[in-house]
């Protein structure tokens, strides 16, 4: 019954969760063929508050909506048909959309919008409607997307009301009477009145005015805009359907490529040095080993002294640490995060086939990567929804010294699994859900409408869960081989803490965890540094920019996990050596979790020297959003700490004989 169960499960989250558009194969139009221009929303650089382009209140409204994803409507997405008319391949010089009579409140959201920098998204064949721009130094062309919803003169607002289209077409070769879309350029002007301007420079801007009575209150009064639009095609034979994302990319490639490849190589450097020191660690211990094996051979005082100290821990090393439970809990859902996460990069990785750096020219499974990312990232966290519940129930057995062959009872091992698997979704769920409310009452097109509410909550209780309660029951079974060290010291509690407890006293200063922080976390947050600045102005600062350095991105992250393995490796045989401390558990936690805190810290900084946000609920967003990720991202480099930390005592407790 459970082998049928789990594919079913998986099935029914890759069919209602993901949802992706793939776009294998180009989509090809015929001569005078109907295209759909599709709206979408508007957002802007000096705040997190995009808006549905439908629900603005001064434009001609769309026709009817468009099916989206989960994940599109995670990301804020509100696609609309549009009432612009193209056919392909026919060109329109002059078009009138609609003459819209809008109230004074609507001037007023066009004025506020104007003036805090909104860019309106269009797409055309999925692409998105571009602004278009020359490079200064190799004056080459690149693309922008979204193009902006007015402009500002004087402290006067102007909108803009007609929009000049630009598709760009690649005949297929084999079949001249098809072609494909590959460039959707969008240039808008504010026009006075109903006339197309054309090439014509000498016409009027529509400005946006109010009439305002004596007490300087503005007097209510409706304003008709015209709204007209001129369409025209352009055979392009430069580009075809695989590269038609390049031109998005172009402007940061050069330069964006020497700025990687000079952080990844200080990153080997760093790895390097830690890499010596961890082989000095190892050296220490083999050289122990060798010794111990050897009597006749000659020993200082001092390596005597100190293998000696950490080899009488043996029957103390696997202690229960504090709340153990909740450790169990973190660990987890870090093995959860750092399996989601690695997945959905390669995944990427894959889809740019394994190319290091370059931009999305002849993609695997899709070209809209942006509009995948969320409903990728959602099918790969529930599908591991089985890894927390499997992991936490062996974990909390280790942590708190049970003998690790026994069996919890069904009822501890179905809250167990409950409490496991559903800790990390509940959390992230709640902080969403908290945090909907405030876009929900600012009427932001990213604030989740009451079905995906449902959806997501079905989705934890009747997907998320059960995986949980399945890799509670195969984690609750799994067996230790009987020469284990963790197996043999497991079940008997330690006789000595008292003296361990005068030990770890007399060194807090050393070992506590602020101080564990403040010196573990600096080399991995300088491996993530670069990564991190480029990502950050991709979500917070340049909206109209995509990232697209997932092979990068997937080199940083083995890189960061092998240096917190290295430092913990560190970490750990100083606690046991030098100071005769079998406390490891928690350490390992917090020097691997410690760059969650450096990256905190730099959220902070980013705000204040690089956002220009001017209203509390988008501050709100930045803060809780960066907290949560600060924390998961510490959460899963903790995991890894942790998991190394367990490997490490068991490889060297595992291998010598306690007299």
């Amino acid at each position: 019954m459970k082998n049928i169960c789990i594919p079913f499960v998986l099935l029914l989250c890759i069919q209602y969760v993901c949802a992706i558009d793939l776009g294998f194969s180009p989509r090809y139009y015929r001569h005078g063929e109907q295209v759909d221009l599709i709206v979408n929303k508007v957002e802007s650089d000096n705040t997190q508050l995009p808006y549905s382009y439908k629900d603005l209140p001064f434009v001609c409204p769309p026709e009817k909506p468009v099916h989206l994803s989960l994940g599109e409507i995670l990301r804020g997405d509100r696609l609309w048909k549009s009432l612009y008319d193209l056919k392909f391949g026919v060109d329109m010089p002059c078009v009138r959309l609609c003459d819209l009579i809008s109230k004074e409140t609507g001037m007023l959201k066009a004025d506020t919008l104007i003036k805090n920098g909104y860019v309106v998204h269009w797409l055309v064949d999925g692409l998105p409607g571009a602004t278009t721009f020359v490079s200064g130094n190799r004056n080459n062309k690149y693309y922008a997307a979204g193009f902006p919803l007015g402009f500002t003169q004087d402290g006067i607002s102007y909108i803009y009301n007609h929009v000049m289209i630009v598709i760009r077409y690649h005949k297929d070769p084999s079949n001249k009477q098809l072609s494909s879309i590959v460039g959707f350029e969008v240039y808008p002007k504010s026009v006075s009145n109903e006339e197309c301007p054309g090439s014509s420079k000498n016409y009027d801007n529509f400005a946006i005015t109010f009439e305002r009575d004596s007490q300087q209150q503005i007097v209510p009064e409706k304003t008709v805009i015209p709204y007209t639009y001129s369409v025209y095609w352009r055979e392009d034979n430069t580009i075809d359907y695989s590269s038609r994302w390049d031109l998005y990319y172009e402007n940061e490639t050069t330069s964006s490529h020497k700025i990687h490849w000079f952080s990844f190589i200080n990153s080997m450097v760093l790895l390097f040095l830690v890499s010596l020191i961890v082989a000095v660690v190892l050296l220490r211990v083999l050289k122990s080993d060798i010794q111990a094996n050897s009597p006749s051979l000659p020993t200082s005082e001092y390596d005597a002294t100190i293998n000696s100290s950490w080899k009488s821990l043996s029957n103390d090393i696997t202690k229960r640490p504090k709340f153990p439970l909740f450790l169990s809990v973190l660990v987890a859902s870090g093995i959860q995060l750092i399996i989601a996460t690695i997945g959905v990069i390669v995944v990427f990785v894959i889809n740019s086939k394994f190319s290091i750096g370059s931009s999305f020219s002849s993609n695997t499974f899709f070209n809209n990567h942006q509009g995948a990312f969320f409903s990728i990232s959602l099918t790969f966290f529930v599908v591991s929804g089985i890894i927390p519940s499997f992991c936490g129930i062996i974990l909390h057995k280790i942590f708190n010294n049970d003998y690790l062959n026994s069996e919890y009872n069904k009822s501890k091992t179905f809250t167990s699994s409950i409490l496991l698997s559903g800790f990390l979704p509940s959390l992230i769920l709640s902080i969403v859900l908290f945090l909907n409310f405030f876009v929900w009452a600012k009427h932001a097109s990213t604030a989740l409408p009451f079905g995906t509410i449902i959806v997501l909550l079905l989705v934890f209780f009747i997907i998320e869960l059960p995986l949980g309660i399945i890799g509670g029951y195969y984690g609750n079974k799994h067996k230790f081989d009987r020469k284990s060290f963790l197996l043999t010291n497991s079940g008997h509690k330690s006789d000595n803490d008292d003296k361990h407890l005068r030990a770890k006293k007399k060194t807090s200063w050393l070992l506590n965890p602020a101080f564990s922080v403040l010196i573990f976390g600096l080399i991995p947050f300088g491996i993530v540094y670069v990564e991190l600045l480029f990502i950050f102005n991709s979500v917070w600062l340049e909206k109209t920019t995509f990232y697209y350095m997932y092979g990068f991105l997937l080199l940083t992250a083995i890189v960061l996990i092998v240096i917190i393995a290295e430092s913990i490796i560190i970490a750990t045989y100083i606690s046991i050596a030098v100071y005769t401390n079998p406390n490891w558990q928690w350490l390992s936690f917090n020097v691997g979790s410690s760059v969650g805190w450096y990256i905190l810290g730099y959220s902070v900084y980013y705000f204040i020297f690089y956002l220009n946000v001017n209203d509390f609920v988008s501050a709100l967003l930045y803060f809780c959003y960066m907290t949560l990720t600060s924390c998961l991202i510490g959460v899963a480099c903790g995991a890894a700490g942790t998991l190394t930390g367990l490997l490490f005592i068991k490889k060297i407790y595992g291998s010598i004989k306690v007299d």
